[in-house]
C-alpha cells in the first residue's frame, strides 16, 4: 500500500468521526431522549471504519517499519535458502550471488534420505564408500540417523556436478531407492538492503527457511507493542462511542463554560478592588445628597413598609390619619411625653394638684437639657449661597 492510499483512509476515519460528531450535536432538536441511538450510531461507524479503513493500514505497518529500520541499520543479515534440486544447483547459487547487496553464499553440502532401512552394516559401507568415490569434490559423507546422509561438498566444488554423481551412485550401484534431495544454504547480505534482496532471491527456485541479523532483531521488538486487527477494530468502535458522548454533552458543556465565565467577570480584580479602596478620612467628601444620612423613621413610598406605615396619606383615605403636633417630634421627645403620661387607672378618682406640675416641670427643664446635650448641632442644613 502505498503512502497516498494510507492518506486518502486517513482522512476518511476522520470524515467518519466528524459524521458520528456533528449527529449527536442535533441533541438539542431530535430530544435528550435519544442518547441510546446516539450510541449505537457511534458505536456502529467505529466498527465499521475500523474494520475497512484502519485494519488494512495496520497490516502494512510491520513493511512500513522494516523499511525505517533497514535505513537505520548497519550490518549484515544471514538468510537461509533451501535450494531446489530439481534445477541446476550451480545457476541458481550463481545468480543470488551476483545479486546487489549479497557479499557471499556458504553452504556445507546436499542431504540425501532413502526409502527403507539398510539391510546389514555392509550394505551401508559399501554406498557410503562408493558416494565418496563417485567425484573428487565430495570430501565425506556424514550418517545423520538410518535413513538420512549428508554429502559435504569440497571447497569451489560444483553442486550440480556432486548431485549427478549421487543419481548415478543410487541407479547403478544399489538396489536402494532415494526418496529426496535437497540442499541447504546461507547467504550473508547487506542489512540496509535487505528487502530488495530478498524480492530477487524469491525468482529463482528458491525458499527462505529463515532471517537472522540485526534487522530481524528490531523489527521483531516493534512487532510486541503492534496490536491485532480485532483489537483494533474495538478500539475503533470504542472511539466511535466517545466521540458521540462528547457531541451529546457539548452544548450543556458550553452554557456552563459561558456561565462560569461570566461569573467570573463579575468579580472584580485585584486591581478594581485597590482601586475602589476610600481614603481614611474622605468618606463623607462629595456631594451633599450622596452622603445625606436617612433618619431612621423615614419612609420610602417605594419601599413594602410605606404600605403598612401610618403616616401614609396619598390615594385613597380609607386609612387616613389626621397630623397631630406629635408626628413633628423627633423620636426622643416622644419618648418622653410616653414618659410624662401617668397611668390612669381610676380616672374619676385622680384630680391635678400644684405638687404634679411642679414635679413636671422640673422633668421638662431636665429633657431639655439633655436634649441640648445630645444634639451638639443642629439639624437642619443650611442652604448653600449662590
Amino acid at each position: 500500500m502505498d503512502a497516498l492510499t494510507i492518506i486518502i483512509m486517513i482522512v476518511l476515519f476522520v470524515l467518519a468521526m466528524l459524521f458520528v460528531f456533528s449527529t449527536s450535536l442535533l441533541t438539542p432538536y431530535i430530544g435528550k431522549k435519544n442518547l441510546v441511538s446516539v450510541i449505537l450510531l457511534g458505536l456502529i461507524v467505529g466498527l465499521a471504519a475500523g474494520a475497512f479503513l484502519l485494519t488494512p493500514i495496520m497490516d502494512d505497518i510491520p513493511d512500513f517499519t522494516r523499511t525505517i529500520v533497514e535505513e537505520s541499520v548497519d550490518g549484515t543479515d544471514v538468510i537461509e535458502l533451501d535450494l531446489s534440486t530439481n534445477g541446476n544447483l550451480t545457476n541458481i547459487i550463481q545468480n543470488i550471488s551476483s545479486i546487489n547487496g549479497v557479499e557471499r553464499i556458504d553452504y556445507e553440502g546436499i542431504t540425501i534420505k532413502i526409502d527403507e532401512d539398510f539391510d546389514s552394516n555392509t550394505e551401508k559401507r559399501l554406498i557410503m564408500r562408493a558416494l565418496n568415490n563417485s567425484n573428487k569434490q565430495i570430501s565425506n559423507v556424514i550418517e545423520q540417523d538410518n535413513k538420512t546422509f549428508i554429502v559435504v561438498i569440497s571447497e569451489d566444488g560444483d553442486p550440480q556436478e556432486v548431485l549427478n554423481s549421487i543419481y548415478n551412485t543410487f541407479s547403478h550401484e544399489t538396489y536402494t531407492h532415494l526418496r529426496y534431495t535437497a540442499m541447504n544454504a546461507n547467504a550473508t547480505v547487506q542489512a540496509n538492503n535487505i528487502t530488495k534482496i530478498l524480492a530477487k532471491i524469491s525468482e529463482n527456485d528458491v525458499v527462505v527457511l529463515n532471517v537472522t541479523g540485526p534487522t530481524e532483531t528490531q523489527n521483531a521488538f516493534f512487532s510486541q507493542f503492534m496490536p491485532s486487527g480485532t483489537n483494533i477494530i474495538l478500539a475503533s468502535g470504542i472511539l466511535g462511542v466517545i466521540v458521540a458522548i462528547a457531541g451529546f454533552f457539548l452544548d450543556a458543556l458550553v452554557t456552563f463554560v459561558n456561565n462560569f465565565r461570566k461569573k467570573r467577570k463579575k468579580k472584580p480584580s485585584e486591581r478594581e478592588k485597590i482601586k475602589r479602596k476610600v481614603v481614611p478620612g474622605t468618606e463623607t467628601k462629595g456631594s451633599p445628597r450622596r452622603n445625606r444620612r436617612r433618619r431612621s423613621s423615614s419612609i420610602d413610598i417605594f419601599d413594602e413598609s410605606f404600605d403598612e406605615s401610618p403616616k401614609q396619606n396619598i390615594g385613597s383615605n380609607k386609612h387616613f390619619k389626621q397630623l397631630t403636633v406629635d408626628d413633628f417630634n423627633s423620636d426622643d421627645e416622644l419618648k418622653t411625653t410616653k414618659k410624662e403620661k401617668p397611668k390612669k387607672r381610676f380616672s374619676f378618682f385622680n384630680r391635678s394638684s400644684k405638687k404634679d406640675t411642679k414635679s413636671e416641670e422640673k422633668k421638662e427643664s431636665r429633657n431639655e437639657e439633655n436634649k441640648s446635650k445630645k444634639r451638639g448641632t443642629p439639624r437642619f442644613r443650611p442652604r448653600k449661597r449662590n
